[in-house]
């Protein structure tokens, strides 16, 4: 069982990176859209990994955070959610989805694609009694809007993944000059963007 990578990104995408490690041997890792934006630019990565094995497939999924990969495997316990779902929940940010579920704001999970009312109620309810979601304490955003200084490659990709959400250019440049100055990783400016924008 695959957990943990060390190596040289050879070829990455929104949806997927190829990471060459030590051995030689490459691995093509499924990642999702704010994984991209935190590793687009690196040369070396170190990458969390879930390996699922069935006896059709193999497949391997990328996390930057070990958080990132408890939540993913809470959520591929939840019945009718596969890998690719769970990773597209996790493009939220933890802290969102954290937020939605302790407010049970079914709107804010429906949002993902392939995601309904009935499974967006059934996942708030599943993960509602988890120690990840009863025990985190989500910070309200400072009202200060002060834009963030990222990297305009990541702005970029902050801005393609809203767009392919649905989301309009002009509201995205909107909210884009409203962050607070205290929200500064991709993670967390692509969470409060969408909340902002919902």
């Amino acid at each position: 069982m695959i957990a943990y990578i060390s190596g040289k990104i050879l070829d990455i995408s929104e949806n997927s990176v190829l990471i060459m490690p030590h051995s030689g041997v490459g691995y093509e890792i499924a990642i999702n859209e704010l994984t991209y934006s935190k590793i687009a630019t690196q040369e070396d990565v170190d990458l969390y990994l879930y390996h699922h094995i069935s006896e059709a497939t193999q497949a391997l999924y990328g996390f930057v955070e070990r958080e990132e990969k408890k939540v993913f495997l809470e959520l591929i316990k939840i019945s009718g959610i596969g890998g690719k779902v769970a990773l597209s929940i996790l493009s939220l940010g933890i802290d969102y989805i954290i937020q939605a579920v302790q407010n049970e704001d079914k709107a804010a999970v429906e949002q993902i694609k392939g995601i309904g009312k009935k499974m967006a109620e059934k996942i708030i309810l599943e993960l509602k009694d988890k120690d990840f979601i009863k025990t985190a304490l989500v910070g309200t955003p400072k009202t200060s809007t002060v834009q963030t200084q990222l990297p305009p490659s990541l702005i970029e990709n902050i801005k393609s993944t809203l767009t392919n959400m649905g989301y309009r250019p002009r509201d995205i440049d909107r909210v884009l000059t409203q962050i607070p100055s205290d929200i500064d990783s991709p993670e967390a400016i692509l969470s409060y963007m969408i909340k902002e924008l919902s």
